[in-house]
């Protein structure tokens, strides 16, 4: 029987969640309150025990809140949990030189975690930042996913629709999927939608609302069978929205991605060129964490 979390326990979340993405920014009670909708006073008191704990400050004189000491231990105790981070920092800098930015993502439940970012944002390209989170919905997170077990898979898959549009959808994810495991990289391509949901992204910065990420959730996979790459050819040009690798545990699982963006109007010999540029950087992160890059026939 599956259970849902204490609401205390989502909300405190929901507060250092959006404190994170928010590095160096505080905000009064009233701000906080309406950014997250929570009742003040419910609010209030959760921020009192964060602050006791050191999770957040609280400016005397200005009474506003910022993210507390605590975290910093927090964060280097789990760095030390996901070696991958610091080891693909030199990577990740040189792929960011291919096109814009390389983000450096993990996922939790149900969502992609951006946890490093090198290079610098284009002028087509969305803002990404540390602490960012986004719905792991297909077609997103088939970096992730690519590898994993079946059951895995039907349960990424089902997070979509039923519809015939949502069938396509699954069907050319499928295929995808294997592409992926073959290739070893996955290609996202822009298209009209992907506008629709880069806004509602930039909503969740402003306000962390249930009903905002409902309508991310519903708008995510409306990008649909257009973002899915089929077959790269070499002579076609391609609008790409990212390009993103795995990295491996010593057990053959995905623990690290590191994603490319700003590769707009590139040549599909080109495209391919930096998938296998990413690929190897890919490979040498996995080799110095220990991990193991598995076989096409363990997928």
């Amino acid at each position: 029987m599956s259970t849902k979390p204490a609401p205390a326990v989502v909300r405190a979340m929901s507060a250092l969640n959006y404190l994170t993405a928010h590095p160096g920014v505080s905000f009064t009670l009233s701000e906080l309150s309406s950014a997250l909708d929570v009742n003040a006073a419910s609010l209030s008191a959760l921020l009192l025990a964060l602050t006791d704990a050191g999770y957040v400050s609280r400016h005397p004189r200005r009474k506003t809140y910022t993210l507390g000491p605590a975290g910093v231990a927090l964060g280097h105790a789990a760095a030390l949990q996901y070696p991958a981070i610091e080891a693909a920092e030199d990577e990740m800098r040189e792929l960011a030189d291919l096109g814009n930015e390389c983000v450096g993502t993990v996922a939790t439940a149900g969502e992609i975690l951006f946890v490093a970012i090198e290079g610098h944002p284009g002028a087509k390209s969305r803002e990404a930042w540390v602490g960012q989170r986004v719905p792991m919905v297909p077609p997103f997170g088939q970096v992730f996913v690519a590898w994993s077990s079946k059951a895995e898979i039907d349960r990424w898959l089902g997070t979509i629709g039923r519809g015939e549009q949502e069938a396509l959808l699954r069907q050319r994810l499928l295929a995808s999927l294997e592409r992926v495991r073959e290739d070893g990289y996955v290609v996202g391509l822009a298209n009209d939608p992907v506008e629709e949901v880069i806004a509602l992204i930039d909503e969740l910065t402003v306000v962390d609302r249930d009903e905002v990420r409902r309508r991310l959730w519903e708008a995510i996979p409306k990008q649909g069978p257009a973002y899915v790459a089929e077959g790269i050819q070499p002579d076609e040009v391609y609008d790409v929205a990212n390009l993103a690798v795995p990295v491996f545990d010593a057990e053959g699982s995905v623990v690290f991605a590191m994603t490319l963006t700003g590769l707009s109007g590139v040549r599909g010999d080109r495209l391919r060129e930096i998938g296998e540029i990413a690929l190897g950087a890919a490979r040498r992160v996995t080799r110095r964490i220990g991990g193991k890059w598995p076989s096409l026939s363990a997928a």
